[in-house]
């Protein structure tokens, strides 16, 4: 396994981790500023460079393997160890691009699980919305005079007669 392959695949999925951070803050965005109408323009995009990382790190699973190394980060670090300088002087270069992955990666990982958490969040208020509008809330309760709570179940949906 040539170093050129080596650079050049952990050289593209670093620019795609870029891509797909950019995308994730765009999708952030429309998700704070109630943009949805941009969120399914977003999600294909995020596919799309999800589906690309995919291929990019089976192309790097698959290197690693034809040159004898395990698989994922353990094969990096090993493969890395035993193309050490001053055998290999492009080394160094390829070891900082790597720490770069790994740090994007965990930064996509975090940044995407926010954004679910956002989209978990809305969709909850929504539902809730949508139980007390239709009168079918288990939760939705009040107070009677003496200050014992009441349920509202029951109760007829607002808007109707």
């Amino acid at each position: 396994m040539s170093l050129t392959l080596v650079h050049s695949l952990i050289e593209q999925t670093v620019a795609e981790l870029q891509r797909f951070l950019a995308v994730i803050e765009a999708e952030r965005q429309a998700l704070v500023s109630g943009k949805i109408d941009q969120l399914q323009a977003i999600a294909e995009k995020k596919s799309a460079l999800a589906t690309r990382l995919a291929t990019l790190e089976s192309q790097r699973e698959n290197a690693l393997h034809e040159a004898g190394f395990a698989a994922g980060r353990e094969g990096v670090a090993a493969w890395l160890a035993a193309n050490a300088p001053p055998a290999a002087p492009a080394i160094p270069a390829i070891s900082a691009l790597w720490q770069q992955f790994i740090t994007l990666a965990a930064e996509a990982k975090r940044e995407n699980e926010t954004n679910g958490k956002l989209i978990g969040a809305q969709m909850q208020q929504n539902q809730q919305a949508l139980g007390l509008l239709l009168g079918k809330s288990p939760d939705a309760t009040t107070y009677d005079a003496g200050g014992q709570q009441k349920s509202m179940t029951g109760r007829r949906p607002l808007g109707s007669a």
